[in-house]
């Protein structure tokens, strides 16, 4: 049987849409697995502990020790301030938060994202883990509820996560007193 070029073209679209179909799935399955991935990362960084409590001397009461591995929390500065109270903490104030906040969501790019700006960020900008909380709030009331460390992860892979962000913000203190 002799093959016209209407049978090659029918064989040719029908090859491509198969390995259109195959390279959708594998891109699909593969994304998932990042996503779990990242979840179960995202958990471990979390859900280390809830914190211990300390009876001090000075008052009747008992404080709950904030989980110091939470800094995207938005309530990490209130466990902080209530932690340190009666004394005040440092926070980022909020321009300089905005404007992080602002690097950060423009540093997902379409086909490029820039690793860069996180690192500069996370490996320069901040100077304690109080500042990240304060970054995060100022990112969720920027985005409309979006929360940033959502948003990193889904740009980073887990190992540009630990290189740009998790490295450095391991590395600081918990708070600076004002």
């Amino acid at each position: 049987m002799k093959m016209t070029k209407t049978t090659w073209w029918i064989i040719g679209g029908g090859s491509l849409a198969v390995v259109g179909v195959g390279a959708f799935i594998f891109f699909k399955t593969k994304k998932d697995k990042n996503t779990n991935r990242a979840y179960n990362l995202q958990t471990a960084q979390t859900n280390i502990g809830t914190g211990v409590s300390v009876n001090t001397a000075t008052s009747a009461s008992i404080k709950s020790e904030p989980n110091w591995n939470k800094p995207f929390n938005m309530n990490y500065l209130t466990d902080i301030q209530e932690w340190v109270y009666p004394k005040n903490i440092q926070v980022l104030d909020e321009a300089t938060a905005k404007k992080y906040a602002k690097i950060i969501k423009e540093a997902k790019g379409t086909f490029n994202d820039d690793e860069d700006a996180i690192k500069n960020i996370f490996g320069k900008k901040i100077q304690h883990k109080t500042d990240v909380a304060s970054m995060s709030k100022a990112f969720y009331n920027e985005y409309k509820g979006k929360d940033m460390w959502q948003h990193l992860n889904s740009f980073l892979s887990n190992s540009e996560m630990k290189s740009y962000v998790w490295k450095y913000i391991n590395q600081l203190p918990n708070y600076k007193l004002s």
